[in-house]
């Protein structure tokens, strides 16, 4: 008798970000901060999205059931806004360099946390930090002008990028390679019309 063979994939819940300005101007800011002596890996435009719930390496035979229950999640569109440049964890240790998200958190952590309820049942680990809604825009590699960077950021704290309206969320796959990860999309759940 043979074992049944089952893939693990890597996996989360997030929302793309789609709309065509909101990413032009993410990348001019990619490209502020792309300093001689600093090497970031930045986020590919179309790679760009906000994680609401990362599930880790799953069983893809789960995907089904997740998708069955993550549509019975209800919720309406709702308008992002992004500003601001920073880091994580903190400037003394940058690891990550985000953009901030002064409207529509209230509606991602919801979202977050029914997508948190929603998992529980697949054993999936259980986030325990508090969500904090952000757009990983680049991961630092390496800098030798680290105080150089930390001005540019800080420069943007207040950095404008604009709205969007977020309709949908989706269950995507990550496949890492050298070249950086590429996502597929699982399924996606779309907002209830109003």
């Amino acid at each position: 008798m043979m074992a049944s063979m089952s893939s693990s994939i890597r996996a989360f819940f997030a929302i793309d970000i789609d709309d065509k300005e909101l990413k032009r101007k993410i990348v001019e800011v990619q490209k502020e901060l792309a300093l001689p002596e600093t090497r970031i890996k930045f986020v590919e435009p179309n790679n760009l999205h906000l994680t609401l719930k990362f599930l880790g390496d799953i069983d893809e035979s789960i995907v089904p059931e997740l998708q069955k229950a993550a549509e019975k999640i209800t919720f309406e569109p709702f308008t992002l806004e992004l500003q601001g440049v920073g880091c994580l964890p903190s400037f003394s240790y940058i690891n990550a360099i985000y953009i901030g998200v002064i409207q529509g958190f209230e509606p991602l952590k919801t979202l977050a946390t029914k997508l948190e309820q929603i998992c529980a049942p697949f054993n999936v680990k259980k986030e325990r930090r508090a969500f904090k809604a952000h757009l990983t825009i680049g991961r630092l590699k390496r800098t030798n002008n680290k105080a150089l960077l930390v001005e540019k950021i800080r420069a943007m704290e207040h950095h404008v990028f604009g709205t969007t309206t977020i309709t949908k969320f989706k269950l995507k796959k990550s496949v890492l390679t050298q070249q950086g990860p590429r996502y597929s999309t699982l399924f996606e759940r779309t907002a209830e019309s109003l």
